[in-house]
């Protein structure tokens, strides 16, 4: 009887320890899809990003991304006023993991600079956005650790502008870089800032093609 008593008030502390709002958010939590986690693996290593950008992919979230309402949506096509505004992004609650406590980063890159012919500025750094959680939790604290820096093409040929979500360790702290700078993001190395962080991933990703083609009124030969 007294056992029952302890354990009684022990759930009740554990439960009176735990903010409500916590819970709440917690339960409006979405999962990631098993079809659309296994659709976001084919499509990466469909469209070479395995091994241009990044050595593997195993998606175990989904990553949305839309520009004024227009959403990425793997390898969909759009021009450079469209991608001018910062866009919108979220997450799925990732399963194993705590939405409340675990944290990502979200990093855009450009594998195709400035020619997917010739990549010899690749991977080119539009964006770091660190402590990011599931669009469930909403007190999440999203910090910008390299601003947004829009798309501007060189060619005529597509390139694959890319979102990846990475877990982030417990206590993160952005390693310190150069590429942070708006005029000093080419020649990004993303696996080698990725292994510096020590970040877990990618586990999330998504992309969209954009080119020059994009903006012209004529067909033009891909260059």
């Amino acid at each position: 009887m007294q056992l029952l008593s302890l354990i009684a008030f022990v759930a009740s502390a554990t439960a009176l320890a735990v903010p409500t709002s916590n819970l709440e958010e917690r339960a409006t939590c979405v999962n990631a899809n098993a079809f659309n986690l296994a659709r976001a693996k084919q499509e990466f290593y469909e469209a070479k990003l395995v091994p241009d950008l990044v050595p593997q992919f195993k998606p175990t979230l989904e990553v949305y991304v839309d520009y004024n309402g227009k959403k990425v949506d793997f390898g969909n096509t759009f021009n450079t006023l469209e991608t001018t505004p910062e866009p919108n992004f979220s997450i799925t609650r990732e399963l194993l993991y705590n939405p409340s406590t675990t944290k990502y980063t979200l990093i855009m890159a450009d594998p195709d600079a400035p020619n997917p012919a010739a990549p010899i500025l690749k991977d080119f750094l539009h964006w770091i956005v660190s402590d990011v959680q599931p669009q469930c939790i909403t007190t999440q604290k999203r910090k910008t650790v390299a601003p947004y820096m829009l798309p501007t093409p060189l060619s005529v040929a597509e390139h694959r502008y890319t979102f990846l979500v990475y877990r982030q360790p417990p206590n993160y702290l952005p390693p310190p870089s150069l590429n942070y700078l708006p005029g000093a993001r080419a020649g990004f190395d993303l696996n080698a800032y990725v292994k510096e962080a020590k970040l877990e991933g990618p586990i999330g990703g998504n992309y969209y093609l954009e080119g020059l083609a994009q903006d012209l009124p004529i067909d033009l030969p891909i260059v």
